[in-house]
C-alpha cells in the first residue's frame, strides 16, 4: 500500500511539472508572437518609409533630406537585424521549452502507466484471492453435504 501512496505522490509531482512547463512554453509562445509582431511591424514601416523616398525622389529631393532619408532606413535596416536576432532567440526558447514539455509529458505518461499496471495487479490479486475463497467455500460447502 505504500507503494501505491507513492506512485501516486510521483504521479502528482509529474503532473504540476508538466503543467509548469506547459506554463513556461505558453510563455515563450507569447514572447515569440510578440517578437514576430514587432518584426513584422518594422519591416511595414520600413516599407512604407521607402515608398515615401521613391515618391519623394520622383518629384525631386533636397540633398539634405536624401541624406536623412538614407540615414532612417540604414537605421531601421539595424533595428530590423536586431529583431531577427531577437526573434530566432524566441524560437530558440520555444524549441527549448517544447522539449522540456514533451520530457515532462512523457514522465508523467510513464508514472500513469505504472499506476495502471500496479491497480491491474492489485485488481488481479483480489480477484484470486475472491476466486480461492469461493472455491474454499464450494468445497466446504461438498463435503458437508450428505450423500
Amino acid at each position: 500500500m505504500a507503494q501505491h501512496g507513492a506512485l501516486t505522490t510521483l504521479k502528482e509531482l509529474a503532473e504540476k511539472e508538466v503543467e509548469n512547463a506547459a506554463l513556461t512554453l505558453g510563455e515563450m509562445r507569447r514572447g515569440c508572437q510578440q517578437a514576430e509582431e514587432q518584426l513584422k511591424m518594422l519591416m511595414d514601416y520600413q516599407l512604407e518609409y521607402q515608398n515615401n523616398l521613391n515618391s519623394d525622389m520622383t518629384q525631386g529631393i533636397a540633398s539634405l533630406r536624401w541624406h536623412n532619408y538614407q540615414q532612417f532606413i540604414q537605421t531601421l535596416e539595424k533595428a530590423i537585424e536586431q529583431h531577427r536576432q531577437q526573434l530566432a532567440q524566441w524560437s530558440g526558447k520555444v524549441d527549448m521549452a517544447l522539449n522540456v514539455w514533451r520530457e515532462k509529458k512523457q514522465r508523467l505518461q510513464a508514472w500513469q502507466t505504472l499506476q495502471d499496471r500496479q491497480a491491474a495487479a492489485v485488481l488481479l490479486a483480489e480477484n484470486r484471492l475472491d476466486q480461492k475463497k469461493m472455491d474454499e467455500f464450494a468445497q466446504r460447502a461438498t463435503l458437508r453435504k450428505p450423500e
